[in-house]
């Protein structure tokens, strides 16, 4: 949406088609990378057709601005367009509204309604700014990106209505610098994940009054949405004072200034810790950490990167020395090895030094905070699983990143902030229209969480890509185009169809379970179930030195769970089936909604990416999942 045309005059026709191409690949504002394989193939498919809309641009784009001036407004105006090619028929109004630029004196004033001169342009704009307004729609519609971090454009809001009826449409939320991480698409690798370089909103929660709070953000992908989550907690006096944040987030403006109010009040950041080795965590805790240099940071065990092993450092912390130190192990924090064991099982060895100065290995917070460690387990090509679970003792909360999870109907408030991924799944197909109240909100919610867990939900059906990309086309109403912008491709396409009268409820029901504590499906079915014993030793470890805790913490999906040690347990009961013994759990998730995930156990155990299960829940996703003529017998 920050394209900006900014070569010589041109005469009244308007530009080339080829300076148009030349003007945007030269521009800074914009991923050339992304440009030449998304936009700019969209884009001269677009300018060669005599297509015809009426659009809303910023006020200043049209009447009020000299040519070859950058602008940036945050009022709109509608302008009846012309074709590229001066047709002057308009057939649907897309609204575009542009949040507040970074840069105030580059704001443009508001169009005086009753100006004349002003009503003049939006009726005859130029064929620059229909030319301006469809670069706007089409960078908004595939994808928000902007490379300088220095000067970054709100997204456009859109709203679209057919001309015949009037439709409520849900709006998009603004995108501006507070809710916006620029480095959020190089920090994870490149991937398409939401909240990367697109809008990435916090929503702060006080778990324990004046002692735990909850940051969550969103991440996913084609709309399918899960809460991540940071944790702060307040230490105490004998811990040091100050606050101990575990798995930082993305550090945007609108979450630098929450940690910043807590600061004021309670101390500064003192230890930031890494409790895991998965990348959604590990991506934002160097970026996170530089806004606090004094902070000690403390790493999960087992951290990894791949094709190439690098530091921690690399991920752009720039903490140093006795600053940056590996966790300690569990059994040393209680006593059950000695410091020259446990010194010599740092890795990698750098850390040793700072391990090996006096009292230093322990964590001055562990007086609130106690932990226990999982692995790392070592995949069998590449990569680890690694986890640390801490227990707050004097709110008896039991913290964990991946391990568990809760889910239950309601979906999570930073779901709910931006609804219009809710109501984008609750259609059952491309040409339902619905309505945004709370049991569509609910049906939504039910239907991501059924893609998120097990990736391949049994309840749908996939359309065919080409007819699927005609009906993004044709047989989408208007007002539900806004639902996918910035999160679907061309913001419109939806390739499955959901079987009727609601028939994956019962799959939903089947891992809700009214919100009892489960862990995930891709982790009984592809990684623990690779070290049950190891995994099962260490639930054991948690309920029987943390018996008291009353409450758990995940990182994703449902906050603060009410839960016992015997419940926590028991969402591990997977792990513990046993066919020869007569014991047999079933998943958290029905045997046909686990056929990808079976399949893919199979083949990473077929081409020794992972070892041989050593979990046998009889596989029936093998015998009534979608891969069942191909699964091995």
């Amino acid at each position: 949406t920050q394209l900006k045309l900014r070569s010589a005059e041109v005469d009244h026709g308007g530009p080339s088609r080829h300076t148009i191409i030349q003007r945007i690949t030269r521009s800074e504002d914009v991923s050339c990378t992304m440009i030449t394989r998304i936009i700019l193939p969209l884009l001269v498919v677009t300018v060669s057709s005599k297509c015809s809309a009426a659009y809303t641009l910023p006020s200043a784009s049209c009447g009020n601005r000299q040519r070859g001036t950058s602008f940036t407004t945050k009022t709109t105006t509608t302008l009846a367009s012309s074709s590229l090619h001066d047709d002057s028929s308009s057939h649907e109004a897309i609204n575009v509204s542009n949040n507040d630029s970074l840069d105030e004196k580059q704001q443009q004033p508001p169009l005086d309604s009753g100006n004349s001169n002003n009503n003049k342009a939006r009726e005859q704009p130029s064929r620059r700014d229909a030319i301006e307004s469809l670069l706007s729609i089409v960078a908004t519609t595939i994808i928000t990106t902007s490379s300088s971090s220095a000067a970054l454009l709100a997204s456009p809001a859109t709203a679209l209505a057919a001309t015949t009826t009037t439709t409520t449409v849900l709006p998009i939320p603004p995108q501006s610098r507070y809710t916006t991480w620029p480095l959020g698409k190089v920090a994870f690798s490149l991937l398409p994940l939401a909240g990367s370089y697109t809008r990435r909103a916090t929503v702060m929660e006080e778990v324990i009054p004046n002692t735990i709070w909850t940051m969550d953000q969103i991440q996913g992908v084609v709309n399918v949405n899960v809460p991540v989550r940071m944790t702060v907690i307040k230490l105490s006096p004998t811990a040091g004072g100050g606050l101990f944040v575990l798995n930082p987030l993305a550090p945007t403006p609108q979450l630098i200034q929450q940690i910043r109010s807590l600061e004021q009040q309670y101390g500064p950041v003192r230890h930031i810790v890494l409790g895991t080795v998965a990348l959604e965590h590990k991506a934002t805790l160097g970026p996170f950490a530089q806004y606090f240099p004094s902070a000690t940071l403390w790493i999960q065990p087992g951290q990894w990167s791949f094709p190439v092993q690098l530091p921690i450092e690399f991920l752009g912390v720039t903490q140093s020395g006795d600053q940056v130190r590996v966790l300690p192990s569990s059994q040393f924090i209680h006593g059950d090895i000695s410091l020259e064991d446990e010194i010599k099982s740092i890795t990698p060895t750098r850390y040793r030094s700072a391990a090996a100065k006096g009292n230093a290995p322990i964590p001055e917070w562990v007086v609130d905070i106690d932990y226990e460690t999982l692995g790392p387990l070592r995949f069998q090509s590449v990569g680890a699983f690694s986890e640390t679970a801490f227990y707050h003792k004097a709110t008896q909360t039991l913290i964990v990143t991946d391990c568990v999870c809760s889910v239950t109907k309601d979906p999570p408030k930073i779901i709910e902030e931006d609804p219009r991924a809710l109501l984008f799944h609750a259609r059952d197909s491309i040409e339902d229209v619905v309505v945004d109240d709370l049991e569509t909100r609910r049906k939504g919610w039910r239907r991501m969480v059924q893609f998120g867990l097990v990736f391949f939900p049994s309840q749908i059906d996939v359309v065919p890509v080409g007819k699927a990309i005609r009906q993004s086309y044709s047989d989408i109403d208007p007002s539900m185009k806004s639902l996918g912008v910035g999160a679907v491709p061309g913001g419109t396409l939806y390739p499955w169809t959901w079987h009727d009268n609601d028939a994956d409820l019962e799959n939903f029901n089947a891992i809700s379970q009214n919100g009892k504590l489960f862990c995930p499906p891709i982790l009984t079915k592809l990684i623990l179930d690779r070290e049950p014993i190891r995994t099962l030793e260490w639930v054991d470890r948690i309920t029987t030195r943390f018996n008291k805790f009353t409450h758990v913490i995940p990182g994703h999906l449902n906050n603060y769970v009410k839960a016992s040690p015997k419940e926590f347990s028991e969402a591990f009961d997977p792990l513990r089936s046993n066919p020869k013994g007569g014991k047999v759990y079933q998943q958290r998730a029905l045997a046909e909604d686990l056929a990808l995930l079976q399949e893919a156990s199979d083949l990473l155990t077929q081409f020794g990416v992972v070892a041989k299960t050593q979990v046998c829940d009889l596989e029936p996703a093998r015998s009534v999942g979608r891969f069942a003529s191909i699964a091995p017998k």
